[in-house]
């Protein structure tokens, strides 16, 4: 007769589980990538109203006398958003001799240099803990940035390749997403990229280091003074345009001020005029292993859909709405005996909004 599998030395318990949800969580939302680049809303369910301060005009006339002076040049009035928050989920299966099979071996491997003092079963906590945050901050980053409700596969019409389910950009619409359509409503400043437009991928691709240099100088300059002046603003480009503007940096001096590189706390970050230039390694690769179009000819020839991308603005001006920061929606472990396989889901809410699309600047 077999033996009954012990769910307790299998992988994490239902008790551990729950501890788990607040370490990801802490490591989510505490993540510095996260929080230099926007502002994260807490407590948000659906519809809540953003109020925005919509105040215009001027004000002050030279007295002319006794009667008092109404120049009627002050409009204080607010204008309105709503957050409509989504649910994300997604279950991580783990069958039990894939376990045996992998993650003991790959425990045993890396025990001493990697995992120091731990038993094997706390080992492999440890392990599964950080796969699990590394799919939900991917998961997040992908939306984030790169979400689209219109999604749609090459073979019908969009740009997501026809191997990728497009559930996984369609939940909400991304900063990217609202920056084109702010540049089309004619409220976003624009940085054309040309070779994005290019005719091959090859083409596309090899961004010259002068380029990359002319895109974050793109964004600068096409940026509101309000932003240029705020010292929360700061320029984020996809990976080929940041090591191709280090590049030009190393090549080419262009301040002894300071102004193409900051220290902030021992840490010196590229920047351009003080204002300090991002990237995300994930992002870039997402956008070129996702995202393709179609010319339709025969032969098919396939490009890339805008793999050089930027934009310019503060953490208060894109925003991101969670109900929650202080844990996971629902995180929850559970086993099946009959599958012999042991069950990881997790949702969390989340909605998206560039708050301010006349402050942004944007490159594509």
């Amino acid at each position: 007769m077999a033996q009954i599998p012990n769910i307790a030395d299998l992988t994490i318990n239902p008790v551990e589980v729950q501890d788990i949800s607040q370490v990801i969580a802490q490591k989510l939302w505490q993540n510095e990538q996260f929080l230099k680049l926007f502002n994260v809303v807490d407590g948000i369910s659906k519809k809540t109203q953003i109020l925005l301060d919509a105040t215009s005009g001027r004000a002050g006339w030279k007295a002319t006398g006794c009667a008092a002076i109404a120049s009627g040049g002050m409009d204080i009035k607010m204008a309105e958003l709503f957050w409509d928050t989504v649910t994300i989920e997604d279950t991580l299966e783990i069958c039990q001799s894939d376990l045996d099979s992998n993650f003991k071996l790959l425990v045993r491997a890396n025990s001493k240099d990697k995992f120091g003092d731990l038993t094997e079963q706390e080992a492999i906590n440890v392990f599964v803990t950080a796969r699990v945050l590394e799919f939900i901050m991917q998961a997040y980053e992908r939306l984030i940035f790169l979400g689209d409700t219109d999604a749609e596969n090459t073979g019908d019409g969009g740009y997501v390749k026809d191997t990728v389910n497009i559930k996984y950009y369609n939940s909400v619409d991304g900063f990217f997403k609202q920056m084109f359509a702010g540049v089309q409503a004619g409220t976003t400043a624009r940085t054309a990229i040309a070779k994005n437009t290019l005719a091959t991928k090859a083409l596309q691709i090899a961004i010259t280091d002068a380029e990359a240099f002319a895109v974050v100088k793109g964004l600068y300059d096409n940026a509101p003074d309000i932003v240029k002046l705020d010292p929360t603003a700061y320029i984020y480009v996809t990976p080929r345009i940041y090591n191709g503007y280090k590049n030009y940096l190393a090549t080419n001096t262009l301040s002894g001020g300071g102004l193409s590189a900051m220290t902030v706390d021992g840490v010196t970050n590229v920047a351009y005029m003080g204002v300090p230039v991002y990237t995300s390694l994930f992002v870039g690769k997402t956008i070129l292993e996702d995202f393709e179009l179609t010319d339709g000819g025969s032969p098919e020839v396939l490009t890339y859909n805008l793999p050089h991308r930027g934009y310019m603005a503060t953490p208060d001006i894109v925003s991101v709405a969670t109900l929650s920061d202080e844990d996971i929606k629902a995180l929850e472990q559970f086993y099946e005996q009959k599958d012999r396989k042991s069950f990881i889901r997790f949702d969390f809410d989340l909605d998206v909004k560039v708050l301010r699309p006349e402050l942004v600047s944007v490159a594509y």
